[in-house]
């Protein structure tokens, strides 16, 4: 079931990242849809979006991560008089049986990013998109919208991969000032190949 998917992606990102707040708990759904979208024409997540004035915002994550119930404990508290801070608590562990290597694999790049990057910086990045500037307000956002130019797809990779390209950098400046001089590391020659290769 597609809930029950979407419902243990969410788990697994609060296990990975448990001070991780509901606006980035939020991107973090978008982002994996986004990206498998643009890979593969379909969503991952299969949520529905709507453009809210700190981005886009999936339907199905909103609506159950706003009180507690059979899969989070939720504590709130008001930040000022426009923001509430969100606490999240699992209440089972995550089954990622029904995700591949590969997407779990983005999970992971997804939630390093989000961990590195201002929530404010995230929603920055989503208002550049044409399918959150095209819509009014609280507005749903056609699926086939997710579908993103040559120039916004460079721009969000450039910003999800960001951490891991300088993660992988002092790794290999460390590398070079030891022993191992010609090794790089593979998550920087994927990144490279899929760079020159324009893969999408």
């Amino acid at each position: 079931m597609k809930t029950d998917k979407q419902l243990n992606a969410l788990l697994y990102t609060i296990e990975q990242y448990p001070k991780i707040g509901r606006t980035k708990l939020m991107k973090f759904v978008f982002l994996v849809d986004l990206f498998v979208y643009n890979n593969c024409r379909e969503t991952l997540l299969e949520d529905s979006y709507k453009r809210l004035k700190n981005g886009p915002v999936p339907s199905f994550a909103f609506a159950n991560t706003d009180s507690s119930n059979e899969f989070f404990q939720i504590i709130k508290e008001p930040c000022d008089p426009e923001r509430i801070i969100y606490q999240f608590s699992p209440t089972r562990k995550a089954d990622v049986s029904d995700f591949s290597p590969r997407e779990l694999q983005l999970f992971d790049t997804i939630i390093r990013s989000l961990k590195s990057h201002k929530t404010e910086e995230i929603s920055e990045l989503t208002h550049r998109f044409n399918l959150w500037k095209k819509v009014g307000n609280n507005e749903m956002i056609p699926l086939e919208d997710l579908k993103l130019d040559d120039y916004e797809y460079d721009d969000l990779e450039s910003f999800v991969y960001f951490t891991d390209a300088v993660a992988d950098a002092k790794q290999l400046d460390n590398l070079q000032n030891g022993d191992s001089d010609d090794y790089i590391p593979d998550d920087l020659v994927n990144l490279q190949l899929r760079t020159m290769c324009g893969e999408h």
